[in-house]
């Protein structure tokens, strides 16, 4: 499961880092909705991350941040699950918003579902737009 896991946060990291690269090069067309989802999406996964690792977290689900410093979040948010999933025990029980204690597993693949979801919004939102963004095989590991 591990390497499972592993490998699809890899893929996702470079499909978050792709779509932010898009919407930096035309931050000055791109939806406000886009920038708030991208922000979102990197904000949800650290919180995440912060309550598998029992810290308090450095951001709300909502904030804004700067195009350029999305990359950068992306980075540390990659890191820290990384690190999560080699040394941790995914069936661990973490506590969750809802008070039902959850596994490390669930939380992930938790997170993979809702980057999927938020990524699919805003690259929507961006061809309705007429704008350009990143498009997708089964590996967007390309950089």
């Amino acid at each position: 499961m591990k390497e499972f896991l592993l490998r699809k946060f890899e893929i996702e990291y470079h499909a978050i880092q792709a779509l932010i690269r898009c919407i930096e090069t035309q931050e000055d067309e791109v939806p406000q909705f886009c920038i708030n989802g991208i922000c979102h999406m990197i904000n949800s996964h650290h919180i995440w991350n912060s309550r598998l690792n029992a810290i308090p977290p450095e951001s709300n689900e909502w904030d804004v941040f700067p195009i350029h410093y999305l990359e950068k979040l992306n980075q540390q948010n990659h890191r820290e699950t990384c690190d999560f999933l080699e040394k941790q025990d995914l069936n661990n029980a973490i506590d969750s918003p809802s008070n039902l204690p959850k596994s490390a597993a669930d939380i992930l693949f938790h997170l993979l579902q809702h980057a999927a979801y938020h990524r699919g919004q805003i690259i929507y939102a961006l061809k309705m737009s007429g704008l350009k963004y990143p498009q997708f095989g089964l590996t967007p590991l390309e950089d």
